[in-house]
């Protein structure tokens, strides 16, 4: 098995080479894309293919489309509507692995294969935990580039609190919504074991989730409409045993939005039976509690985290680039051009999505502004490999198209208060928000397969519910 494991890898690595030899000969520049996500993704597909010969290096073969996660973890769609093959691309060259290294003297980059097995990098702690070292050793080879875009985004965060990474789940990825989506299912079953007392079958079907932002919510949101449209009508005898509690740092949940429509929400989720617990600090997670500031522990079935973002190991372990001294992100100048530790820009050299931090200051870590930046990124491309310079390239600026997020029971809130761009500004709470929600993100899929699957998937849970199928 090993002996083949090898032999794969070997023509892998000299695939990768005559890719690379092909690119040359071709006349085009070699755009070499480090990751697959928003920012990755997009310019891949915007950049302009006959003036580059591209490639994309990534773990994941697919683009996950995060807005749909949530909906996924309760069979509300299907874990396909929310990708997006990185191979589905026209003219875009492919190579799964990890970037280990950069030489930007010889303008090469280092690649580890990621091929069986592989391994989860959704935490700054699980380098060290989950990430075992694969059994068979993975044979890195040099990709060489012309121009290099770094997109390899961030890990959920756990801050150092003990226990997160083993026992609790993050949600950055469409394997991360199945898992959730499993564990929800095993602990439905669990409940109904002969035996259980109420008080095992309620801390079984606790679920909690550990932040209050846009992720947390729609999660909480989702579970909710599920347990209350299909878990009781499938599970009769677990009725009104599942509870829904969600925990957050702050005064509220999704503090970045206007105050009537986060008031708005807290009442819904009130109103609803969702368990809101604000000001509340984790100290410590077990397999099934967790711990409160102050030292009380309570129970938990499922634990979702969803905090904020780390820095990936891969931009902490590069050399001679300026980082920010508290995140460790890549400084950018006006083009998102990276610096050297001299303080000197790299041309050729950019970083975007979360990995970047423009010298005006940080942007949020959204989805928003890694496709503004990836819009961005393909036209400043497409005009250097045309001859203009970089220094005459108009500097990127962000626009806040502002914020939407789900709150459940076909109901959603919509903030344009804060948008910095012309066009009315409104907020929306309701149904109204609800149906923005999904027109706009049901257009935004990338492929006219999900364009169209996304819609039917919707409609089949509306008439037939979800599907509770666990395999």
């Amino acid at each position: 098995m090993l002996s083949r494991i090898r032999v794969r890898l070997s023509a892998l690595e000299s695939i990768g080479a005559r890719a690379a030899s092909t690119a040359s000969s071709s006349g085009k520049q070699r755009l070499v894309v480090l990751g697959s996500g928003w920012a990755g993704f997009n310019v891949a597909r915007q950049v302009n293919k006959s003036l580059y010969d591209v490639t994309v290096v990534s773990p994941n073969s697919y683009f996950s489309f995060t807005p749909f996660l949530a909906s996924t973890v309760t069979g509300t769609l299907e874990y396909r509507c929310a990708t997006e093959p990185v191979r589905g691309i026209k003219h875009v060259n492919y190579a799964q692995g990890w970037a280990n290294n950069i030489n930007f003297s010889k303008r090469t980059v280092e690649i580890e294969p990621a091929l069986s097995p592989t391994r989860d990098a959704t935490s700054d702690d699980l380098k060290a935990s989950k990430q075992s070292v694969p059994v068979d050793k993975q044979h890195p080879y040099d990709l060489p580039y012309d121009k290099l875009v770094i997109a390899v985004g961030c890990w959920s965060a756990s801050f150092g609190i003990k226990g997160v990474t083993e026992y609790a789940h993050f949600l950055k990825d469409v394997r991360d919504a199945r898992a959730i989506r499993n564990k929800i299912l095993e602990r439905l079953e669990q409940a109904l074991v002969p035996g259980r007392t109420e008080a095992e079958q309620r801390n079984l079907l606790q679920f909690s989730l550990v932040g209050g932002g846009a992720t947390g919510v729609e999660v909480a949101a989702e579970l909710h409409d599920f347990v209350r449209q299909d878990v009781y009508r499938l599970y009769p005898q677990l009725k009104d045993l599942v509870n829904i509690r969600v925990y957050d740092v702050a005064p509220g949940i999704l503090m970045n939005f206007d105050d009537t429509l986060r008031r708005y929400a807290e009442k819904r989720f009130a109103r609803e039976g969702v368990e809101v617990r604000p000001n509340s600090t984790i100290k410590e997670v077990g397999p099934d509690w967790l711990e409160l500031e102050g030292g009380k522990r309570e129970p938990f079935g499922l634990l979702v985290w969803s905090t904020g973002l780390a820095s990936n190991a891969f931009i902490k372990s590069l050399k001679g680039l300026k980082k920010d001294e508290k995140t460790d992100s890549l400084i950018v100048n006006g083009q998102l051009n990276v610096f050297d530790e001299h303080g000197q820009s790299i041309p050729d050299v950019s970083a975007i999505g979360d990995n970047a931090m423009p010298q005006g200051g940080r942007l949020p870590a959204t989805a928003q502004v890694a496709s503004q930046m990836a819009k961005y990124m393909a036209k400043t491309l497409d005009a250097s490999a045309k001859g203009t310079e970089i220094a005459a390239i108009k500097e990127f600026k962000w626009k806040n198209r502002g914020s939407m997020v789900l709150i459940g029971e076909n109901r959603g809130l919509l903030d344009r208060s804060s948008q910095s761009i012309s066009g009315p500004r409104s907020r929306l709470a309701g149904f109204s928000a609800w149906l923005v929600w999904r027109s706009y993100y049901m257009t935004l899929a990338m492929g006219w397969r999900n364009k169209i699957l996304i819609p039917i998937y919707w409609t089949l849970a509306m008439f037939f519910g979800r599907d509770v199928t666990r395999f």
